[in-house]
């Protein structure tokens, strides 16, 4: 099966050819702590991903209102794709909530209690808490009921188990949204990249049909 993980168009040269993230192998190094606070959180490093390339508990979570707007913004608009078996590999869920309700919200009104903790260290503390195989998660999800349910890959990802994703839906919100000249700026990084430029021939080419339809349909009005 497959999970999403966003990375920076600017890394994906480093994802290629190894970094110190990576231990200078080629693909996403486990190199982000996933706590500060609590031991086994801030000793655990992490590559992150999601279930889907536009998670809709993140987007339209109804207990963190503006969440995923904030991550965004953070985890960077290229979508890469990794191949994953859950049966064999070291991949867990775990509720996101339990770090939200802690880090980013003054306002705690509509926060479920069990999301409320004192301290950054027990928010994460219950984060790892709610950590299960991913195997166990996919039977489980319904019960589990998880807010803010986020995908934990514990060892390195090699590059043959990563590729860039056919959908880029945050370079596409880009590219509608940005002023002109960083609109061209990011067609320049986007033709950078072979396989993003594929992607983006393909989206024009697509563009200009679907133009084409809508002036022919005028014609004929």
């Amino acid at each position: 099966m497959k999970v999403y993980h966003y990375s920076h168009l600017s890394n994906w040269q480093n994802i290629q050819r190894g970094s110190w993230k990576s231990d200078n192998k080629p693909g996403l190094g486990a190199y982000r702590r996933i706590g500060q606070d609590d031991m086994e959180a801030c000793n655990t490093k992490a590559v992150f991903a999601l279930l889907e390339p536009l998670p809709d508990n993140w987007i339209n979570n109804e207990h963190f209102k503006g969440v995923w707007d904030y991550f965004r913004y953070d985890i960077g608009t290229l979508l890469l794709e990794i191949e994953i078996d859950p049966e064999k590999d070291q991949i867990f869920m775990a509720d996101r909530g339990h770090v939200e309700g802690v880090l980013y919200y003054e306002d705690k009104e509509g926060i479920p209690e069990k999301y409320l903790h004192p301290s950054r260290r027990e928010g994460e503390r219950s984060y790892m808490e709610s950590k299960i195989p991913l195997k166990d998660y996919l039977e489980k999800a319904k019960d589990l009921r998880y807010s803010m349910p986020e995908v934990i890959i514990t060892e390195d990802v090699p590059l043959e188990k990563i590729r860039i994703s056919e959908q880029q839906p945050l370079i596409e919100d880009e590219l509608r949204k940005c002023g002109e000249k960083f609109r061209q700026m990011l067609i320049r990084d986007i033709q950078s990249v072979p396989e993003l430029s594929q992607w983006y021939k393909q989206r024009e080419h697509d563009k200009e049909l679907q133009e084409g339809k809508r002036g022919f349909g005028e014609k004929l009005k």
